[in-house]
């Protein structure tokens, strides 16, 4: 291995540690409900504050990566990430599973900025795209950890789940020490394409504000996946209770297929028509599940789901990265914000509507709002230069 490719390898492995954790939990899920004496309308308000949690931090976050190295920073949240996966798999009340959520938010937050805004640096060093790559390791472990979560909480102990979570993340921690720490100036050096960026494009503008919207709702769409396919299929009464992690561990399967050959998607096609269609995809899976009548269908839509996902946060991410290539902590951050104004409140509206209604509705109101992200991708595409060209200009060729 070249010391090119040392850090991107690495970083990789973040991206699979944290995402394990997260589908751990997401597998797990029913039997911490029932361990917890926690209901759906609670599970809503817990996910709502731990999403709240997350959104401040990735916001709060690019402040700090002005003050502090990315990998350093990384490195130490890193160890608070595996300590609330402790709590969060001992949690034994309702409050006390709430106040582990909203921990994990915070640390999760911290991570999912920093490791993007390296991932976005180590791309242009690499002057081709490798972002996605590290997303769809981020799926394939999402997956891995979702069944692996539904199988070993429902068959010994929730608490089970925390040491698989610290065994994947310890290493990473370890990993992240033997490779030099990155300048403060995040991205380094402009290139020649930057250079040439009016400044009316480079400042934290509409551009930013507009992917950020279509980052909420994908981000939005994914979390409904991750966080209530377990127990909509549980409720489903599926072959074995242990599978009800399946939804979200095909979700994230589909998602990391997809993503492995998201890059080369990226270089033949632009960005623009990679999400414009990624999310057509998904809202076309979200209504499968709405009208899906037994456990193997519900499955399928969520794998729809997966494969529509994939490639539109990693895509929106690098975007925003281009609005403000030496600001890209900041410009990710804002971003972040915007889509928190999507995401915070949809677990507690998911789990109103289906108290109130049913899940089904539930999940057609997810593939209305990603259907009207599709109107928003379009019309941005549409607009005059600024915002047209920052959503559908290609990358430099290669």
């Amino acid at each position: 291995m070249t010391p090119s490719q040392r850090p991107r390898a690495v970083l990789t492995g973040v991206f699979f540690a944290f995402a394990f954790g997260l589908g751990l939990f997401a597998g797990a899920i029913p039997t911490l409900m029932r361990q917890t004496g926690l209901d759906t309308a609670g599970l809503g308000l817990a996910l709502t504050l731990h999403s709240a949690a997350y959104v401040g931090a990735m916001t709060v976050g690019g402040r700090l990566l002005r003050r502090i190295e990315v990998r350093r920073l990384m490195r130490w949240v890193l160890v608070l990430h595996a300590l609330t996966f402790v709590a969060l798999f001992a949690a034994g009340s309702p409050l006390a599973l709430t106040a582990s959520l909203v921990a994990l938010g915070l640390t999760a937050g911290t991570v999912d900025l920093a490791m993007n805004t390296d991932g976005t640096a180590l791309e242009r060093e690499a002057g081709r795209p490798v972002l996605i790559r590290m997303h769809a390791a981020a799926s394939g472990a999402f997956a891995i950890g979702a069944i692996s979560g539904s199988v070993v909480a429902s068959q010994f102990e929730a608490l089970a789940c925390a040491g698989l979570a610290v065994l994947s993340i310890a290493p990473v921690v370890w990993a992240l020490t033997r490779i030099p720490p990155r300048a403060m100036a995040v991205l380094g050096a402009p290139s020649s394409t930057d250079a040439a960026v009016s400044p009316s494009r480079a400042h934290l503008g509409l551009p930013v504000l507009l992917l950020g919207v279509v980052l909420g709702v994908c981000i939005a769409a994914e979390i409904t996946a991750q966080m209530w396919s377990a127990q909509f299929l549980a409720q489903q009464g599926g072959p074995n209770p242990a599978l009800a992690g399946a939804g979200a561990a095909l979700f994230a399967g589909c998602q990391a297929i997809v993503r492995s050959l998201g890059d080369t998607l990226r270089h033949r096609f632009d960005d623009h028509r990679v999400i414009t269609v990624s999310l057509v995809l998904a809202a076309l899976g979200f209504a499968a599940v709405a009208l899906a009548d037994g456990f193997v269908s519900s499955v399928l839509g969520f794998a729809l789901v997966g494969v529509g996902t994939a490639c539109v946060v990693p895509c929106c991410f690098a975007l925003v990265a281009k609005q403000a290539p030496q600001r890209a902590a900041d410009a990710l951050g804002v971003a972040s914000l915007v889509a928190g104004a999507l995401r915070l409140p949809t677990p507690l509206c998911l789990g109103f509507v289906a108290a109130t209604w049913s899940d089904a509705v539930a999940f057609g109101g997810i593939a209305g709002l990603l259907a009207a992200g599709v109107v928003l991708v379009v019309w941005m595409h549409r607009r005059p230069a600024p915002v047209a060209a920052a959503v559908s200009a290609p990358g430099p060729s290669r």
